[in-house]
């Protein structure tokens, strides 16, 4: 699918209240966000677009802390602008969780959130004739659990990811974050699901995506006049801008992947899954989709639809 995004973004922080993200766009599919959010602020921004687009949207936190933070987070941000419709499924843990959460003390009072990802899902499977596209932001822990737990499912996972890479990458002698938090559970979703999809941390992780405390989105994140909803997103910025120099959104490119954007290009690649997560070329792997390239003005003017990235015309 090849869609284009033709909605109301929003505009000056002034221009518009809060609680008025509509789903306009994408309103056949079911499309399940796994997020790690509330670390780097790539998942913050993901789930912002998806609010505004997505018509049926499920969120599930990865690399959950004991006190649920993630999913009280994207509960709240969620409630916040409107979305109270979305179930938000607080899912697998990881150690050390709560040393890779940045909004300590940040986090409001929420509705309670559901904490059955597997429930959760083989009930949205069994209910509906639609496949469930899934985003995977995040190490893929809930996923793996459900495909052990409902292998009859697995035919309705249509599987895109962030993560992985073949030829170039920061530390070559691991793999990349999301893969490598859970070495077992991607090895075990890339090889059951169908046709698996990763958009590479060799295409991600680049300055052409990148925003950083300079740029107009954080400007506007933390003007005077920005919407009560924005305090989440502009707290997570601060936070993850205080250790780091930018956030590579490349969890708003692979959204734009999963919903079929014209942004992001695919090749086939027959590869060995190692147990630390790196994958190699080998002809006698697994077929796999890798990004080959991403059109990175089309995937800014897409994403600038919904998040202000660039400054107002003068």
């Amino acid at each position: 699918m090849r869609t284009s995004l033709h909605h109301d973004r929003l505009d000056a922080p002034s221009s518009r209240p809060a609680a008025q993200l509509t789903p306009a766009v994408f309103d056949r599919q079911i499309v399940v966000f796994d997020t790690d959010i509330g670390h780097d602020l790539d998942d913050a921004l993901a789930l912002w677009v998806a609010a505004a687009v997505v018509a049926d949207l499920i969120v599930v936190t990865n690399d959950e802390t004991p006190k649920h933070d993630r999913a009280r987070y994207a509960r709240a941000f969620l409630d916040r602008v409107g979305r109270r419709d979305v179930p938000v499924v607080a899912g697998s843990a990881l150690d050390g969780s709560a040393d890779r959460f940045v909004m300590h003390g940040h986090i409001p009072e929420a509705r309670p959130v559901h904490t059955d990802v597997v429930d959760f899902l083989s009930s949205v499977c069994e209910t509906s004739t639609r496949n469930i596209i899934w985003v995977g932001c995040g190490p893929v822990s809930n996923l793996a659990e459900f495909f052990i737990t409902c292998p009859h499912h697995i035919e309705q996972i249509e599987f895109t990811m962030q993560g992985g890479w073949l030829d170039h990458y920061r530390n070559p002698s691991r793999a990349s974050h999301n893969p490598r938090m859970d070495p077992a559970a991607f090895g075990l979703v890339l090889r059951a699901t169908q046709q698996p999809r990763l958009v590479m941390s060799t295409h991600t992780n680049t300055s052409e995506i990148a925003v950083g405390p300079e740029s107009h989105l954080y400007t506007w994140l933390t003007a005077p006049d920005a919407p009560l909803w924005a305090e989440l997103v502009a707290a997570n910025a601060t936070e993850w801008f205080a250790h780091r120099p930018s956030s590579w959104m490349n969890d708003p490119v692979t959204l734009a992947a999963a919903l079929g954007v014209p942004a992001v290009e695919f090749g086939t690649e027959t590869v060995r899954i190692a147990a630390d997560g790196r994958i190699t070329r080998d002809p006698a792997g697994r077929r796999i989709e890798v990004s080959t390239r991403i059109d990175y003005p089309a995937a800014h003017a897409w994403l600038s639809e919904v998040l202000p990235l660039n400054p107002p015309p003068q």
